[in-house]
């Protein structure tokens, strides 16, 4: 057994630390970022792309980095990174492409654009970690076929509902029990739900449009 904190203070002191570049700027990559830079020995964002990039600056300051750089080019990011400095790019695709960059996760929670993350991730033989579990469900089987045939990781974080519902799976499994059913409900299971009050939820989640 590999225990990660253990793991990550390795990688830490051996000069070895996972090179973390993250795509999105909402409310999941600020706090995924404010986390690994504040407390997590062994990793580092060194980058961070998004479609807007003043919302990218915003999610620097709101982590309490203030020595980053926006780039525009892959030259210019790769020789930012190389001296030390955090980068915001301009184009999301830079994080994916960088040499400098080991592992994309991608905060989007945008399927379209979340494939395009993963599919250049994978291209450029990076490890990808997803915040996105619309993207999964839609096409996650296929992301996962291609980055295992070229060797790369494809995974969900721990801490986002897939990666705590497989916890729990394994907790279950531990204490000798098979789990014959897990799922994310929010407060909204209704063991009595039928039709009709389904179409009456459906109506209130999204206002006079017609269901079914």
């Amino acid at each position: 057994m590999q225990i990660v904190d253990t793991a990550l203070l390795k990688a830490k002191e051996e000069g070895r630390a996972v090179r973390v570049g993250i795509v999105g700027a909402g409310y999941s990559a600020k706090r995924i970022l404010y986390q690994i830079v504040d407390g997590v020995a062994g990793m580092d964002v060194v980058a961070l792309g998004n479609r807007t990039v003043d919302n990218a600056v915003q999610a620097m300051q709101f982590a309490g980095i203030n020595d980053y750089k926006i780039v525009s080019s892959l030259a210019a990011m790769d020789v930012a990174i190389q001296n030390g400095q955090r980068v915001v790019a301009e184009d999301p695709a830079l994080v994916w492409q960088s040499p400098h960059v080991d592992v994309v996760v991608d905060a989007t929670g945008s399927v379209e654009f979340g494939a395009h993350i993963a599919l250049g991730a994978i291209e450029h033989k990076k490890h990808i970690v997803l915040m996105n579990v619309e993207l999964d469900a839609t096409v996650g089987p296929i992301l996962k076929n291609k980055a295992d045939h070229a060797g790369v990781i494809y995974s969900n974080s721990d801490g986002d509902e897939p990666g705590v519902a497989m916890n729990m799976i394994r907790f279950v499994k531990s204490l000798g029990l098979q789990p014959v059913l897990a799922g994310n409900l929010k407060g909204l299971y209704d063991p009595y739900r039928n039709p009709t009050t389904q179409v009456e939820f459906a109506k209130a989640l999204h206002g006079t449009q017609r269901v079914g």
